[in-house]
């Protein structure tokens, strides 16, 4: 009995344990949510939180931009920034079909992208990039993105950032969503968030070695307790 009792103990603290980590994690990992008017002067704070992409997303460089030497101290700048299809094709438009992000910065740095929905459509805006660094300056594009099936229809505002040397850039893109067929009205059910890609974090491999150990360390005692019985016995 005395044994059982010390492993259900030794289980007890372990799953404490784990449970701290837990929530410690989710703490240090949680990203601030966006202002919701795009055009308010706010920016992500500069250390922290938890880099996120979308599944799928992939960010390429399709060409470099050197600054000169006597510009080597100037602010970041996004120069532009704009919507294009599969086929290449500059759109502000689009229906149920994958699209991409154009953007074009002055610096490397660290990249946010925020998603504003229609007017009128209940949805609060929500991170569709969080801190993904960009190695060099240049044009990059961002894609593909794909609508979700309860996607909004109307004007989609897209708010960037790029934070380099210290110094914050912004900017805004919008596109018109506009699906070949209709929709119910407003509002519409919140788009389930696209998990980001990867595998597990340091985190969960914590949190699993910790549930790992604690069992180990339960089935030893049951074991020994039950070894100890049979000793006894004989």
């Amino acid at each position: 009995m005395r044994t059982h009792r010390i492993a259900l103990v030794a289980l007890a603290a372990m799953l404490a344990v784990a449970s701290l980590a837990v929530m410690a994690g989710t703490a240090f990992a949680q990203n601030p949510q966006p202002p919701s008017d795009p055009d308010q002067a706010w920016n992500p704070p500069e250390e922290g939180g938890q880099p996120m992409m979308p599944a799928g997303v992939k960010s390429e460089c399709s060409s470099s931009y050197y600054p000169p030497p006597s510009s080597s101290m100037a602010l970041p700048y996004i120069h532009n920034a704009y919507f294009v299809g599969e086929d290449g094709q500059v759109r502000t438009k689009f229906g149920d079909e994958p699209f991409y992000l154009t953007v074009q910065v002055s610096s490397p740095g660290y990249f946010y992208l925020a998603e504003y929905y229609p007017p009128g459509s209940g949805l609060s805006p929500h991170w569709l990039i969080y801190r993904h660094y960009l190695n060099r300056a240049g044009s990059w594009t961002f894609g593909p993105f794909h609508p979700e099936s309860s996607e909004p229809i109307g004007q989609h505002t897209w708010k960037m950032w790029l934070f380099s040397s210290g110094a914050w850039a912004s900017h805004v893109a919008r596109f018109t969503y506009q699906p070949a067929y209709p929709q119910p009205p407003y509002p519409y059910p919140y788009p389930t968030p696209t998990p980001q890609t990867g595998g597990w974090g340091p985190l969960q491999v914590l949190v699993v070695g910790v549930l790992v150990g604690a069992l180990g360390i339960v089935v030893g005692m049951l074991i020994a307790g039950r070894r100890g019985a049979t000793v006894t016995k004989m």
